[in-house]
Formats: structure tokens, sequence, C-alpha cells
């Protein structure tokens, strides 16, 4: 007479085992349907199990160990009982993972970091601190639901935070990816949550138009507060590479060969951590020189009792001069590529001097010329245009040295 068949997720005849020195109640089998060992507990009515994750029975037994006392602590944390079963405090049991959102965030944050500046890495972190972590910081991830993330995220909303709630849940989405991918969550709870968000609004940067652009390159050259020339240098400069403005603000000397007309800035200082090569036309090797010979510095080039300028020095600057909410740092990269790109320059070309990645893959991966000629010709023609729309004032005087430290 044929054996009935057995369920699949009954344990395999032979191998079901009592934990040494712990309860007969606690044992341990192989299924049909895992490869791994499973812990059994039950007690008073109810079964207790879990996935041991391991094909070794003596990692099975200590994993066991652990699943028990957990068990223990939930359903009866008193002392006599804890003494009775040689378990002194709530922190002596053999821990699970600890699946608590920040913990699987700060991992998922310190893996990104390598591929990040570190001023962005820290933009990340204090919007996951301020909006996420101060609420389920200390949850644990299985059991965050999506109308959790939600109510996080609408809270953002409600305060007028629209773009800010959208980086926030891209943020979340790639958290929760991470945690699929180290399997502690089995589901991406941020799945569709954009639809229930309002819609994306693209906000520019502002920027002045190009027939603005003479007069705001003469109001920064007139621009002489006390104490304050540097920068005017810095907006300057700025308006000649139009780089980003924490690449330009921590710019060392070491960085720049001027003999040669080129400034190197290093991989940890770009925001998609790669070297990128600026080409410098005369009017800013010749403003450079101008620095080097009024603010000397062995190290930073734009600084204050040798210490890097503030990170709003220059918009406050813009600000002085009437440009609130016309201009900002940021903007004098719009401008720039809006006439370079008006003059016939190739996309490509301008986009390699913006340090823009290519957005399509294939492309990326393939098209990795870094057109230094162009570049170097388009870079000099675009400082013969600011200084020829509104000139530069002339750095060159004979009163010291060749200099004038008066300018």
């Amino acid at each position: 007479m044929l054996e009935k068949p057995r369920h699949i997720t009954a344990a395999i005849i032979g191998t079901v085992s009592n934990v040494p020195n712990y309860p007969k109640k606690l044992k341990i089998y192989l299924n049909n349907a895992s490869p791994y060992w499973q812990a059994m507990y039950w007690d008073r009515g109810k079964t207790y199990r879990r996935s041991l994750k391991t094909t070794d029975k003596r990692t099975a037994y200590e994993h066991a160990k652990a699943f028990y006392e957990q068990v223990i602590v939930a359903k009866y944390s008193h002392p006599s009982h804890l003494a009775h079963y040689q378990i002194k405090t709530k922190e002596e049991f053999v821990a699970g993972p600890d699946l608590r959102f920040k913990k699987i965030a700060a991992e998922w944050l310190s893996r990104r970091a390598s591929k990040w500046t570190a001023n962005h890495t820290k933009q990340v972190e204090l919007r996951l601190v301020n909006n996420i972590f101060k609420f389920i910081a200390d949850k644990n991830i299985q059991r965050i639901t999506r109308k959790d993330l939600l109510e996080l995220l609408q809270r953002m909303e409600e305060r007028g935070a629209y773009g800010l709630a959208r980086r926030v849940l891209n943020d979340c989405k790639q958290i929760w990816q991470y945690a699929m991918i180290i399997e502690v969550c089995k589901q991406d709870i941020t799945l569709g949550l954009n639809k229930a968000l309002h819609a994306h609004t693209v906000v520019h940067f502002n920027a002045v138009t190009p027939q603005e652009l003479p007069e705001l390159m003469c109001n920064i050259a007139k621009y002489n507060k006390a104490d304050d020339l540097i920068v005017k240098y810095a907006l300057q400069l700025m308006a000649l590479t139009f780089v980003r403005k924490n690449e330009l603000i921590q710019a060392t000397w070491d960085e720049f060969d001027l003999d040669n007309a080129i400034w190197k800035i290093p991989a940890a200082r770009m925001k998609m951590r790669l070297d990128h090569v600026v080409p410098l036309s005369k009017q800013a090797i010749d403003l450079l020189n101008h620095i080097k010979l009024t603010h000397p510095s062995n190290h930073l080039v734009f600084h204050k009792a040798n210490k890097p300028l503030v990170d709003h020095a220059m918009i406050y600057a813009l600000y002085l001069m009437g440009y609130k909410h016309r201009m900002t740092v940021h903007g004098f990269r719009a401008i720039a590529s809006t006439i370079l790109n008006e003059n016939s320059f190739r996309a490509d070309v301008i986009e390699r001097q913006l340090a823009h990645t290519e957005a399509n893959q294939v492309r990326r991966a393939y098209n990795r010329a870094q057109y230094i000629k162009e570049r170097t010709e388009m870079m000099a023609w675009w400082g013969d245009y600011l200084e020829k729309i509104t000139p530069f004032i002339s750095y060159k005087s004979t009163t010291v040295n060749g200099w004038d430290k008066s300018l």
C-alpha cells in the first residue's frame, strides 16, 4: 500500500533535533520546502517558527537559541523567568539582525557616500534626519507601511515643500531597494507613492537674460563693499568658468596650472565624483594672478582669514546689488549654456564643460571624449565675450610690482 505523500513543509524524517540544554519544546528540523534549517517552539497552544537561514546544523543550534530567547523575552520578561533560563538581562541574549529603519538607512548612506561629495552626502542625511528619522527612526523597517510613509511625505507638502517631499521619496525608494537586496524586506513600499503627491513642477534657478548680462557684469565690477572684494572676484571667476558654487569656493592653488591655463578639479570635490578640467581664458588667468597678489594664501584661493568663503557669500552680494529673486550663483551656468548654445557651439562640448553626465547610459559608456581642444577654444571665446560686452577692470598697473593692490 502506497504511503500518503507528505506535505512539502512537513519535517523530513530523521532531521528533527532537540537543542542541547534547552527545553524540548524547542526543536530544529529540515523540510522539503527550504534548504535551510528551521526552528520551532510551541507554548500554551501557540507555535512559533523561523527559518534559520543556514544549512549548517551547528550554526542552526546557535540561531535557534537566539530565536528561543527572543520569544521568551518578548512573552515573559519577568526576572524570575529569565533567571530560570540563565538569562541575566534582556541585553545579554543573542539578538537578531538590527532592522530599525535608521540602521538600514545609515548602511545605505555609507555605501552611497563613496560616489557623492561630502556636501551632497550631508544634505541627504539632513533631510532624512529632519523629515523621516524624527518619526520612524527606531521602527522595524518591515513594519513600516505605505500609509506611514505617505503621511510623512504629505506632511512635507502641507508646509509647501513639494520638491523636498519628492527628493525624500526618492531617497526612501533607494533605501527600500537596498533593504530588499540584503534580504531584510520583501517589498518596496514606495512603489506608486509618487502618484499620491502633488504634480512635480520643475523650478529653475533664477538667472538674468542674455540682454541683462552686461548690466550684471558692470554691477559686479563696481561692487566695492569694504573687506569684501574677494567676493567680487569670486563672482567674476564664476562668470568666466561657470563651475558649481562649492567647486569654486573650495578651490586651492595646487589645482591651478596657470602656465598651461588649466584648472583641474579633483573627483573628490565634484558632484559626480569624476575629475574635471576647466580651460582658463586669459581673463581668468589675469584675475587669478590678481587674487594671488591681493589675497595671498598657500592653500585656499577664496578665503577670509584663511577660512573658505561661507556658502552664502556670493548670493548675499547679488542681493545687495538688487538681484534678489532675479539671479542666483547657479544662474551663471544657465546663462553661459544659453549664450554658448545660441552661438553654435556643440552641445556635447558645452555639456562636458558643465560637467553634466550623459543621461543615456549606453551613450555615456561609449562617449568618454573630453573635447579639450574645442572646450579651450570655447572658453577663450567666452572670456572675450564677457570682456567685450562689459570690460573687466584692468588688473595690470605699474604701482606695485606691476600690479595695483587697490583694485
